[in-house]
C-alpha cells in the first residue's frame, strides 16, 4: 500500500510539474490584490512558515534549522523579502493547534505579508479541509502561498489545482499515519500490554511493564493514607506529587492490573500494586471497574 502511494504521488506530481513548467507557473489570470483588512502592498514581502515534530524529524531528517536555510536561500532567489520567520517545533500538521501557526494566521489577516512560503506543503498542514479554507481566506486577503520544493503558486489556476492535490496526499497520508498507531494500538490491547509511559511505582523492561520496587512502597502509602482518611494535602506534600498527580494515581486501575483503552478496560500482562479492595476504598470513583477486579 506504501509503495502504490508514493509511485502513485509522484507520477501525480511529475505531471502537473511537467504542465506548468511548459506553460509556466502563472498560467491564468492573477488575482487581483486586495485592499480589505490591511492588505500589503509590498508584493515581495514574506512570511516563511517551518515545521517539525520529533517523530518526522527522527524519521526524515528535516530539522527546523535545514528548513529554514533552504527558504532564506529560495526567498534570496527570487528576490523576496523575508520579514518574519514562524517556528512550530514538535507539533504535528493534523491540528491547527500550533502557537506560531496561529501567529502566522493572525497577521495574515493584518496584512503584514504578500507571501508565505514553506519547504513544504505537509509543513504547513495535513488536514485537507483546514488547508483549503486557510488558502481561500489567504487568496481573499491577497496572499500567494509558495512551496519551495514543489511547483506551486496560488496565483494560476492551475497553481491552484496542484494545491489541492497536494493537500489530497497530504491528508492521505495522515489517514495512513493514523491507522498505523491504531493497529499498533490493536496489537498491544490483544496483547494485554501497557502502551504509555509508566505510572509511579512501575516501569518498562524488555519493553513490558514491571514493578518498581524503589516506587512501590510510594504507591501503596498514598492509597493506605487516602484509605485511612487522610488529608490529600499532606499526602501530596510528604510524597512531593502536585495535586493532579495524587488524583491521577489513586482513580488509575493500572495499580490492580487493568488498562483502559479509550472506552474499553481490559486487565493487563503485568502484577498488581495494590489490593483491589484498599484501590476501591481510597476513591469512591473506583468503584466503576469492580465488575473487573
Amino acid at each position: 500500500m506504501k509503495i502504490l502511494f508514493f509511485s502513485l504521488k509522484k507520477k501525480v506530481l511529475y505531471s502537473i510539474s511537467h504542465v506548468i513548467s511548459n506553460k509556466g507557473t502563472h498560467i491564468g489570470m492573477k488575482m487581483a490584490r486586495k485592499t480589505k483588512k490591511g492588505s500589503p502592498t509590498d508584493k515581495d514581502s514574506t512570511a516563511i512558515y517551518v515545521r517539525v515534530s520529533t517523530e518526522e524529524q527522527a524519521r526524515e531528517g528535516i530539522s527546523i534549522s535545514a528548513q529554514k536555510e533552504r527558504l532564506i536561500a529560495f526567498a534570496k532567489a527570487k528576490d523576496f523579502n523575508v520579514t518574519k520567520i514562524y517556528a512550530d517545533e514538535g507539533y504535528s500538521a493534523g491540528s491547527m493547534k500550533r502557537p506560531m501557526f496561529q501567529q502566522l494566521i493572525e497577521d495574515a489577516e493584518k496584512g503584514l505579508f504578500s507571501n508565505i512560503l514553506v519547504y513544504k506543503v505537509d509543513r504547513f498542514s495535513r488536514n485537507l479541509k483546514d488547508l483549503i479554507t486557510l488558502l481561500d481566506e489567504f487568496k481573499n486577503n491577497g496572499i500567494n502561498f509558495i512551496s519551495a520544493t514543489e511547483p506551486i503558486d496560488t496565483t494560476s489556476a492551475i497553481g491552484n489545482a496542484f494545491m489541492q492535490i497536494i493537500g489530497v496526499f497530504a491528508e492521505l497520508e495522515r489517514g495512513m499515519v493514523a491507522e498505523r498507531v491504531s493497529m499498533a494500538f490493536d496489537k498491544k490491547k490483544n496483547a494485554r500490554e501497557y502502551f504509555a509511559r509508566p505510572p509511579l511505582g512501575y516501569k518498562f523492561s524488555d519493553k513490558r511493564l514491571v514493578v518498581d520496587e524503589e516506587e512501590m512502597e510510594k504507591v501503596r502509602d498514598i492509597f493506605e493514607s487516602r484509605a485511612k482518611g487522610e488529608n490529600y494535602i499532606s499526602i501530596c506534600a510528604r510524597h512531593k506529587i502536585p495535586v493532579s498527580t495524587f488524583y491521577h494515581i489513586i482513580k488509575n486501575p493500572v495499580y490492580i492490573g487493568l488498562i483502559r483503552f479509550k472506552d474499553e478496560v481490559i486487565r493487563g500482562d503485568f502484577p498488581p500494586i495494590i489490593d483491589k479492595n484498599l484501590f476501591f476504598q481510597a476513591h469512591s470513583a473506583n468503584m466503576q471497574y469492580a465488575q473487573m477486579s
